[in-house]
């Protein structure tokens, strides 16, 4: 008669226990497997994020928008202005917290959140200078209304134009107006 085999699951059930030599191919695979894994969720994050300074962006445009139709390149001009001094008055606060009483030796108060407004404006101010800023585009009819009607879904961003505006279309609309003179 011939023998039972015998049970493997018994042995497979130890090797499972038994800890991963650190320089197994084993060991390697897993650590490749977490390294991707990781890179994966740094990409989703960042993306993530870059995707909420846009929303930002197009929310407040959108909130500072009136009931005109179209927008010409003028108005255009004059709401990036608008966007890009709109932490003046929060800049103001700041400094006359600053100013009052004798702070020379105690620590600057709001100075986390004086730097991030000032390292924003140079950022913006170097983009409105160089290739310019990405605002959403006012001046198409249909972009416009797909503006308006924007529910503040970040899936739905895609979906909106940009147009960029720099310190060359101030320069051209200036030049506009003394050629009309």
């Amino acid at each position: 008669m011939p023998k039972a085999s015998k049970s493997t699951s018994r042995a497979s059930e130890k090797a499972k226990e038994r800890p991963i030599h650190p320089y197994s191919r084993k060991a390697l695979k897993l650590n490749k497997q977490h390294i991707h894994e990781k890179k994966l969720d740094e990409a989703k994050s960042n993306t993530r994020l870059k995707t909420e300074l846009i929303a930002e962006k197009v929310q407040w445009f959108k909130d500072n928008l009136d009931d005109r139709h179209v927008y010409t390149k003028q108005d255009m001009v004059d709401l990036v202005m608008t966007y890009r001094n709109r932490f003046t008055e929060e800049l103001e606060q700041i400094n006359i917290v600053q100013a009052v009483g004798n702070r020379q030796n105690q620590s600057r108060q709001h100075a986390s959140r004086e730097a991030a407004i000032k390292m924003i404006a140079k950022d913006e101010t170097d983009q409105f200078d160089g290739s310019g800023i990405e605002v959403p585009d006012l001046i198409n009819k249909k972009h416009l209304e797909d503006l308006k009607n924007w529910n503040g879904d970040l899936n739905q961003i895609q979906n909106l134009k940009f147009r960029k505006i720099s310190a060359l279309d101030v320069l051209r609309l200036e030049q506009k107006k003394e050629n009309k003179l």
